[in-house]
C-alpha cells in the first residue's frame, strides 16, 4: 500500500508541475512577464502547440496512474497504461517533432521508459534497507540489479540513438550550450553507473550475506544516486528550456510565433 501511495502522490506532483507549464511558457512568450501567464489569448496559444498537446496526454496518463489504488487487475493495467502515455507525451513535443519522426518518438518514449524503472525503484529499494530483514532486502537489491542490466541498455542505446539522429555527437557540438550541458548530464550519468556498479557487485553480496553495516552503507550509497538523478533531470530541463540542437523544435516554435510581437508587448506594457 505504501508503494501504491508512493505513486500516486508522485502522479499528483507531475500533475501540478505539468499544469504549470502552461502558464510559465505564456509568461516566456510574453518576455517573462506574469500579464502573459494570465492572459486568456496567450494561454490559448500554447494549449493549441506541440506542448499543450503533449500536457494533455501526459495529464491523461498521470490520471490514469491513480487506478493504481483500485487492486483489481484491471487497475493495475490502467495504471500501466497511464505509465506509458505520461512517458509517450515527451515523445509530442521538442526534438522529438524533427524526422524521422516516428523513430525519434519510439526512442524518446523508451528513453523515458527506461528512466522511470531505474528512479521509480529508488523508493522501496530505501524502504526495505531500513525496514526489512538483511536477507529480504538482499533479495530485491539483487532482482532489481538483474533487471536493471536490460534496462540501463535500452536506456543509453535509446539516447544514444536519439543524439545521433539529432546530429549532436559531432565534435563541434561540444561548442554549443547544448553540447556542453549535455556533457556535464553525461559526467553525472557516469556518476550513477559508477555508484549502480557498486550497489550491485559489492553493497548487495554483502547485504546477502548479513553484513554488519551494509544496510547503512546501500542506504547512502542510493541517497547519492537520487542526488545525481536530480542533478541530470535539473540539466536537462535546462537542456530543453534555455538551449537545444540546431534545428530542433522549429515547428513548435513556429506554432507559437505566428501571432504578431509588437500588438502583443504593446497590449502588456514593457517586459523590462
Amino acid at each position: 500500500m505504501a508503494l501504491r501511495r508512493t505513486a500516486v502522490l508522485s502522479a499528483f506532483a507531475a500533475a501540478i508541475f505539468t499544469g504549470l507549464r502552461l502558464p510559465v511558457r505564456a509568461s516566456f512568450l510574453i518576455g517573462g512577464t506574469w500579464d502573459g501567464a494570465i492572459d486568456p489569448m496567450i494561454l490559448g496559444m500554447v494549449a493549441e502547440s506541440p506542448l499543450g498537446t503533449s500536457a494533455a496526454v501526459r495529464l491523461t496518463g498521470l490520471a490514469l496512474i491513480f487506478c493504481i489504488l483500485w487492486r483489481a487487475r484491471a487497475g493495475h493495467i490502467l495504471a500501466l497504461v497511464g505509465a506509458f502515455l505520461a512517458s509517450a507525451s515527451f515523445a509530442l513535443r521538442g526534438h522529438a517533432l524533427g524526422e524521422p519522426q516516428v523513430i525519434l518518438g519510439g526512442l524518446i518514449t523508451l528513453h523515458i521508459l527506461c528512466l522511470a524503472f531505474w528512479v521509480g525503484a529508488f523508493a522501496p529499494l530505501l524502504r526495505a534497507t531500513r525496514r526489512d530483514p538483511p536477507a529480504s532486502a538482499g533479495a530485491l537489491a539483487h532482482e532489481f540489479g538483474r533487471r536493471a542490466l536490460w534496462v540501463v541498455g535500452l536506456l543509453v542505446v535509446a539516447g544514444g540513438l536519439v543524439l545521433m539522429l539529432l546530429g549532436a555527437v559531432t565534435p563541434s557540438a561540444l561548442s554549443s550550450p547544448y553540447g556542453q550541458m549535455f556533457a556535464i548530464k553525461l559526467v553525472l550519468f557516469a556518476g550513477v553507473l559508477s555508484l549502480a556498479a557498486v550497489n550491485k557487485l559489492k553493497l548487495t553480496p554483502e547485504l546477502l550475506a548479513s553484513t554488519p553495516g551494509t544496510r547503512r552503507r546501500l542506504r547512502r550509497s542510493i541517497g547519492f544516486e537520487v542526488a545525481l538523478v536530480a542533478g541530470i533531470l535539473i540539466t536537462t530541463a535546462a537542456l530543453t528550456t534555455v538551449s537545444s540542437p540546431r534545428g530542433d523544435g522549429e515547428s513548435e516554435q513556429a506554432s507559437l510565433d505566428t501571432r504578431p510581437a509588437a500588438p502583443a508587448r504593446h497590449t502588456f506594457g514593457d517586459a523590462s
